[in-house]
């Protein structure tokens, strides 16, 4: 995998988790695992042809990578956000 594609992948992760966190409004230390979280999720997206093994290797020719990595994070960190629990008093 090109450099470039790996970078993007991971500012995808980063980008996504950032987001992910203000609109949850976590506190400090769920604004990093978000962002951990995002970056994570990227990776997995954008490597799930080669962990299915439909590919031996991931495919930076087309953007369809990217669009992986962006749902992989939305989901990983959506799951994370569901298993969370809520802060006491607050309903």
């Amino acid at each position: 995998m090109p450099a470039d594609a790996l970078v993007l992948m991971l500012l995808i992760g980063i980008v996504f988790g950032g987001v992910a966190a203000v609109i949850l409004r976590g506190r400090k230390s769920v604004f990093i695992v978000n962002i951990l979280l995002g970056v994570i999720g990227a990776s997995l997206g954008a490597f799930l042809p080669v962990l299915l093994g439909r590919s031996a290797v991931v495919d930076v020719s087309s953007p369809d990578y990217l669009l992986r990595a962006l749902g992989g994070a939305f989901v990983l960190v959506l799951v994370a956000s569901l298993f969370r629990s809520a802060r006491p008093g607050e309903r």
